[in-house]
Formats: structure tokens, C-alpha cells, sequence
């Protein structure tokens, strides 16, 4: 390849006059090459259509012929089939037939002796009688062909059947092919009858074999071919295979109206087939006649080719040394311009214009645009050298937006890592809050059975500090499991309208005990007027406040001043308006920040403050579970919170929370501790987790309830059925029926029962409930003294809307 790219350029650099000579042989050559190879197709068409009308004749010669021999051998058939002998042997052999099933040896030899005789009268290769059955009952044969056997089945040949058939015509007949061993004979079969009865059939055939062949090739000029299915009986070509027999056949199926053609070894032959007839399994035998088309297609056009080489290179002489004479005289004057160009080159500059006067138009032509460009060079070396003076001015500009380019493209990359730091947050979250149910489930058991185990032996006077123990562990698991629901943001959150700077006041006799004297706690409201409402949990924001403070304090070992500062958040177009009043608009939030002077983070610490069980602190003085518990909270709350922290110079964590509609804050009932009430109503409990429904049953039994336990839906129906139910204690989400599902067949009827529901898994699980927000919801895991106070107050609340009612009529 490197040696042809060599030569391409080469040519490409060799003078124009050269390159116009070569160009005029070489076309010369290609039309003399292009009438060369269509002559050669003209005449290969010609003689493919002059072969297959030939062929077209000759096949119908031979059909005709064929159809000749047929009726020669079914005239030859009937006549020996009156053969006064043949016709003895026949009532002979019928009469001993119905006597004996043994057949008469001088019987026999007479068949065969005037079979024999047959033979050579008719000409044939062979001849032989059937029984009725279509068995060979003698035979005879000539010096080619070996007579069949006697007791050879005939009666898969289709001639044969139809003519032992007693309901086919007397005459009917045809040519068919039998094998026998490697020889194949096309057969003629004749019905033998006797007084109106067929008594079997006499058939005289020629073997198909290369006499045949012989024969047959005398006819036309040409090759013959006798084929079996796709083997070669016998043939005037040598050499043929079974690939290429299914050449043969391939080449008639697919030729239309055109001949067909077949290429066999390298050469190409016209073809036209003959069917002979079929073998006993239905394998056709056919005659293939060929003519050589390549090979005559040779003789034709091996003159022309000396010819066309000797005037085409001729010619193509002619051609190139005109074109060069040609183009010397038309280049001359291209060649003075060429040496103008190159003097002035030489001598730096052009001493006056090139004389173009008595040039042809194409060369003067040339020379003003020569002149044209050479002053638009001078125009375009002045525009550069001020385009040059803009460039320099404006580099200083672009370099100032390339600096700009990598503040923002910076300011990006913070922006990936903190989207990158809330999907990762986001992923451990949902880890999380999937083992919320059945941590839930079993620290209700554990916690439960514990209690009451506790409050038996307490009153029996035993001990029960080890059970006070295993309680205090279930509390702190419980607590482990809402942080983790709070950090998740899946916990079930009671969200009622806050005033933050209310909560932040009432908290702060608390927060100052637990961060000790050392530590000043301030507190600032940057805002005239009354402060914007926030919707959120109270007693989830009070954990939030309480970790950030007690955070603080911890950063702050020798002591300092934690900074609790409650702002507005406004919306930029009226951030310079009056918006200080709640509930106006232009507020958008409330904003809660807690500053402490420590000791700071550092930004691979301050980018994994929120990662759960992430801690700087020794162990066994933190879970590193607090600000991640802040992050659930506030993020489910519909807030924000931000970060910021310089090492050495303390942290600011701020939380934003978006303003509520209305002005007012809610008042929620805090659960107060104390002795479990009770009550002598019927509770219908339907819980799926037997441990939960045995410890509910057994702590409502014992606070005086008459208590009806179900494991599912179909359990808590049959029960309720026919039955005064005062409260249905139900599961959320249960096998079968949910709980909400159960309470909506259970209740339409029974407009004073009371409902409760219950549930350990988290918010966004129950979200596709639509749980009815005024039926009451215990929490798990619940102690028994919760459940039973819950379900009191849900009583005490029916009956003081009953007596509400009844009042107002």
C-alpha cells in the first residue's frame, strides 16, 4: 500500500500535458474495453437463446419420440399378450390356481422360454409377467439386463398397480421406471386378461444405461444426462456429483421465461430436462439435455479479442500523443505566467504586470485575478494588523470570563456533591425505616410482658429491679427506633400550628439545667410584630432544639454562649417591604438558628454531619444519631436545614420552616402518666402478630374490658356478628382485609362504636390507607398502660360528644 501512495503522488505532481495524454489513452482503452464487453454479452445471449430454442425443439422431439415408444411397447404388449402360448400358460396357470397354491415347474419353464422368445422379437431388454398381486411370475431378459427374480414385488410400481387394478381400463398402461439392483429400465406395463378377468400384467422395458445415452445423443448435438433423484444413472458428461444434480434441478425451478442455465466444473451449460418416469418410492428419473454455452462462447469471441487488443492499443497511441501535442501548444502561455510568478519570487517583488495581451482569454483571465488578489492581500495585511490591536485588547476581557468560568463551574461541582450527599442520605433513610414494623412489633411484646410482669411482682412485694431493667432497655430501643424513623422521615408525625418563639421560651429553663452554668444561653427574636406560624410536630421540634443546643454545648468544653436567633424568611420582591407582620404577604418562612463559639468542623466533617451513626465524639458519649434525628424531623416537616462551620471559629446550624396559613397555634392534649383507667366495655381486638394481640388481650382483660380477639378480617366478622361491639381495636395493615377495609363493613350500621387503629409501620406506608385523621391512632410499640389509657380517652371522647349532641337538640 505504501507503494501505490508512492505512485499516486507521483502522478499527481507530473505535468499537466502528461496527465491529459494518459487521461485521453485511457478513455480511448475504456470505450474500446466498454464495446469489447458489451459484443461479448450480445453474443453470449445470443447463442444462450440459440441453444435453448434448440434445446426447446429437441425436448419436444424427444417427448414425442417418448410417447411414440410408449404406444410401440403397449402395441408390442397387447399383441404378445395374444400369444397362443402365453395365453395356454394363462388358462393354465388360472385353472391350476384354483386347485393348488404350488406352481407347475414345466409351467414355468414354458413361461420363461416364450418370455425369452418376446425379448428377442420385440427388441427389448426386458420382459416379465405379474400374478395378480403384482409378484413377478417369470421373467427373461436380454445380454444387458439380468432378469428379476421370480417373487419380485412389482405392486409400488404405478403402472403395474393400475394395470392389475380389475377397475382400470383394458388399454390402460404407461411408461414407468423399475429398478433392479443398479439397473433401471423404462418400463411399458400391459393388464393381462383372460375371459374378462385381469390375471396380472405384462411389462417389457429398455435399460436406462450409457447405450441409452448413446442412443439418445444421436438424436442432437449435445450432452445427455439420466439422473435418479439427485443420483447419476448415466450420462455423456463424466464427473458430475449429487451437488451438481441439485444444480440441475435448482436452475429449471428457478427459471421462468427465461432459459436455464447451470454451471457444472467451471463451465456454464444450457438446460432443459425430460421426466422419464418415477421409481417405485416416488424418486424421479429424468433426462438432462446440455449444450456448452461457455465453451461456444469462446470459439465465438476468442477472434475478436486479438483484434479489439491490437486497434484499441492503437487507438489509445493515437489518442495520447494528440492530447499531448494539444496541450503543449494550449500550456505555453500558462508556462510564461509561471515564470513571471517565479522571477518575482526570486527577486522579492514584480518588476510591472505580466504581459497578457496576445494570451488566450483563460490566461488573462488568470492574470486580473491575479492582480485582484494581489491587492486584496494588501487590503486584507492592513485589516489584519488592526484586528491584531482588538485581539490584544480583548484578551484581557476574555481572560477575565474564563476566571469568572471557574468561579461558576466550582460553585457546580458544590452543588453535585450536595445533591450526591442528599440521594445518599435519601438511600440510607429508606434502609432505615424498613425495619420500623417489626422492631416495632417486638419491642411492644418485650416492653409489654415486662411491664407485667413487673407490676405482679411488685404487687407480691418480689423485686423487680431486673425487670425495671429490661423495660428501660425496651424504652431506649423504642427511642433508637423514632430516631431512626425521624432521620428516615417515615415516622408518624401529629403536625399541629406552632409558634417557634413560644416553644423556644418554654424550653428554656430546661435547656439551661442541661447545659450547666459554664454555658450562657441566649435567646433573640429578630422580628416586629407578631412571629409567622409553622406547622410541625411540638414535641419532634423540642427533640430538634434540645440536639442542637446539647451539640452546642459539647463543642463548647470551657464554656461560651449558644446563640438561639428566630427570624423571618421573606420572598426577594417585597423583601423591602413591610413583611413583618404573619401571615402577610412576602413571608415565606420561619427561620430557627442555633450558633455556638467552639470548636468548628472541618469540611470532610461537616460534609458527613447528617450520615447516621456518624460521630467525632469518644466512644460510648454518642450514638451519631442526633443529627441525622434533627435532619428526618425537619426534612419531613417540609423544612430545610443548613450547615455552616469554620474550624476554630464555631458552628451556626439553621433550620427553615415554610409559614402556616393561619395565626392562631393548636392546642394538643399531652398524655399525661399515671394509673391505667378502666372500663367494662366490649372491645373487638383484631391483630395479626399473635404475641401483640395475646399481650393486648391480656392487659385489657386485666383493666376490666371484655376483650374479643381475631388473627384477621373474616375472625373479627364472624365475632362481631349478632353482637353489641363498643370499640374495634384494629391493625392497619393485615393479610386479607386491612383495617381500614374491616372497619367500613363493620361500622355502617353501628354508628356508636368506637374505632382505633394501630400500627408500627411508618407514615409514608400507611399514606395509601387515607386514614381518617379524627379516629384515634395508638403508635407501636405502646406499653400496657398506653393501650389502656388510650382506649379510655377514645370512650371518655365518644361519650362527651354523645352528651354534646344530645344537648344541642
Amino acid at each position: 500500500m505504501t507503494g501505490i501512495g508512492a505512485l499516486w503522488r507521483r502522478a499527481r505532481r507530473t505535468r499537466l500535458g502528461v496527465k491529459l495524454a494518459w487521461l485521453s489513452a485511457a478513455l480511448v482503452a475504456g470505450v474500446v474495453s466498454l464495446a469489447f464487453w458489451g459484443l461479448s454479452a450480445r453474443i453470449r445471449a445470443n447463442t444462450k437463446q440459440v441453444f435453448a430454442d434448440e434445446l426447446s425443439r429437441n425436448q419436444k422431439t424427444l417427448v414425442k419420440l417418448q410417447r411414440e415408444n410408449l404406444q410401440q411397447l403397449v402395441s408390442a404388449a397387447s399383441i404378445v399378450t395374444q400369444s397362443p402360448i402365453l395365453r395356454a400358460v394363462l388358462q393354465t396357470y388360472a385353472e391350476e390356481a384354483k386347485h393348488t397354491t404350488t406352481d407347475s415347474p414345466i409351467l414355468l419353464r414354458t413361461a420363461e422360454d416364450e418370455f425369452k422368445r418376446i425379448v428377442v422379437n420385440v427388441g427389448q431388454d426386458l420382459a416379465l409377467m405379474t400374478d395378480g398381486a403384482g409378484r413377478v411370475y417369470a421373467a427373461a431378459a436380454s445380454a444387458r439386463a439380468t432378469p428379476l427374480p421370480r417373487g419380485t414385488d412389482l405392486s409400488g410400481l404405478p403402472a403395474v398397480r393400475r394395470a392389475v387394478d380389475p377397475g382400470a381400463p383394458a388399454d390402460s398402461g404407461g411408461l414407468s421406471v423399475l429398478q433392479h439392483g443398479d439397473a433401471l429400465f423404462q418400463v411399458a406395463v400391459y393388464p393381462l386378461v383372460l375371459d374378462g378377468f385381469t390375471l396380472g400384467a405384462l411389462a417389457l422395458g429398455e435399460r436406462l444405461d450409457s447405450g441409452f445415452v448413446a442412443s439418445t445423443r444421436a438424436a442432437f448435438d449435445g450432452e445427455i444426462v439420466v439422473t435418479a433423484g439427485d443420483t447419476v444413472i448415466a450420462g455423456s458428461l463424466p464427473g458430475l456429483s449429487g451437488a451438481s444434480v441439485a444444480g440441475l434441478r435448482a436452475s429449471v425451478v428457478s427459471a421462468a421465461a427465461s432459459p436455464s442455465t447451470v454451471s457444472i466444473r467451471g463451465e456454464e451449460y444450457v438446460v432443459a430436462p425430460l421426466r422419464l418416469g418415477q421409481l417405485a418410492g416416488g424418486r424421479p428419473v429424468d433426462l438432462w439435455l446440455l449444450q456448452p454455452l461457455s465453451a461456444t462462447v469462446r470459439q465465438l469471441t476468442r477472434p475478436l479479442v486479438y483484434s479489439f487488443l491490437i486497434y484499441g492499443a492503437l487507438a489509445a497511441l493515437v489518442a495520447g500523443i494528440g492530447a499531448a501535442f494539444v496541450a503543449r501548444s494550449v500550456l505555453r502561455p500558462f508556462d510564461r505566467f509561471v515564470s513571471y510568478l517565479r522571477s518575482g519570487v526570486a527577486a522579492e517583488r514584480l518588476d510591472g504586470a505580466f504581459d497578457a495581451e496576445d494570451a488566450a482569454a483563460e490566461v488573462r483571465t488568470l492574470n486580473e485575478s491575479f492582480a485582484q488578489l494581489m491587492g486584496s492581500i494588501d487590503v486584507k495585511r492592513r485589516q489584519l494588523e488592526a484586528r491584531t490591536r482588538e485581539l490584544a485588547s480583548a484578551n484581557v476581557v476574555l481572560t477575565e470570563e474564563v476566571h469568572e468560568r471557574e468561579r461558576v463551574e466550582h460553585a457546580l461541582r458544590e452543588s453535585e456533591a450536595q445533591l450526591r450527599q442528599s440521594q445518599k442520605m435519601e438511600a440510607i433513610g429508606t434502609l432505615a425505616g424498613g425495619i420500623a414494623h417489626d422492631f416495632n412489633n417486638l419491642l411492644t411484646v418485650i416492653s409489654g410482658y415486662a411491664e407485667l410482669a413487673s407490676l405482679r411482682s411488685s404487687r407480691a412485694g418480689a423485686p423487680t429491679d431486673d425487670l425495671d431493667q429490661v423495660i428501660e432497655a425496651a424504652e431506649r430501643a423504642a427511642r433508637l427506633t423514632h430516631q431512626l424513623l425521624a432521620f428516615s422521615r417515615k415516622q408518624v408525625l401529629q403536625p399541629t400550628v406552632l409558634d417557634l418563639g413560644e416553644v423556644v421560651d418554654s424550653m428554656a429553663p430546661m435547656l439551661r439545667r442541661m447545659i450547666g452554668e459554664h454555658i450562657d444561653l441566649r435567646i433573640a427574636r429578630e422580628v416586629t410584630g407578631q412571629l409567622a406560624r409553622v406547622i410541625a410536630d411540638r414535641g419532634q421540634f423540642e427533640q430538634v432544639l434540645m440536639n442542637l443546643v446539647v451539640n452546642a454545648r459539647d463543642a463548647m468544653s470551657r464554656g461560651g454562649v449558644v446563640q438561639v436567633t428566630i427570624r423571618h424568611v421573606l420572598d426577594d420582591e417585597s423583601a423591602d417591604g413591610d413583611a413583618t407582620r404573619a401571615g402577610r404577604k412576602g413571608v415565606r418562612g420561619v427561620a430557627l438558628s442555633v450558633a455556638d463559639a467552639g470548636i468548628g468542623m472541618e469540611p470532610e466533617v461537616r460534609d458527613r454531619v447528617f450520615e447516621p451513626f456518624f460521630t467525632t465524639k469518644e466512644p460510648g458519649k454518642g450514638t451519631g444519631l442526633g443529627l441525622s434525628t434533627v435532619y428526618g424531623i425537619v426534612s419531613q416537616s417540609g423544612g430545610t436545614i443548613t450547615v455552616d462551620s469554620t474550624p476554630g471559629a464555631g458552628t451556626t446550624f439553621t433550620i427553615t420552616l415554610p409559614a402556616a396559613a393561619e395565626l392562631e397555634p393548636s392546642v394538643t392534649a399531652m398524655p399525661r402518666d399515671g394509673d391505667a383507667p378502666r372500663g367494662t366495655e366490649t372491645i373487638l381486638l383484631v391483630e395479626d402478630e399473635e404475641p401483640v394481640r395475646v399481650l393486648a388481650r391480656r392487659t385489657l382483660e386485666e383493666h376490666g374490658y371484655t376483650v374479643l380477639t381475631a388473627a384477621n378480617a373474616d375472625e373479627a366478622w364472624s365475632l362481631a356478628a349478632g353482637r353489641t361491639v363498643d370499640v374495634v381495636l384494629t391493625d392497619v395493615v393485615m393479610p386479607q382485609l386491612s383495617g381500614p377495609q374491616l372497619v367500613s363493613q363493620l361500622t355502617p350500621d353501628r354508628n356508636a362504636m368506637v374505632v382505633m387503629y394501630m400500627s408500627g409501620y411508618a407514615d409514608d406506608a400507611l399514606a395509601d390507607f387515607e386514614l381518617d385523621p379524627s379516629i384515634a391512632f395508638l403508635r407501636k410499640p405502646f406499653t400496657p398502660a398506653a393501650l389502656a389509657r388510650a382506649v379510655r380517652a377514645a370512650l371518655d371522647s365518644r361519650r362527651r360528644e354523645s352528651r354534646a349532641a344530645v344537648g344541642a337538640d
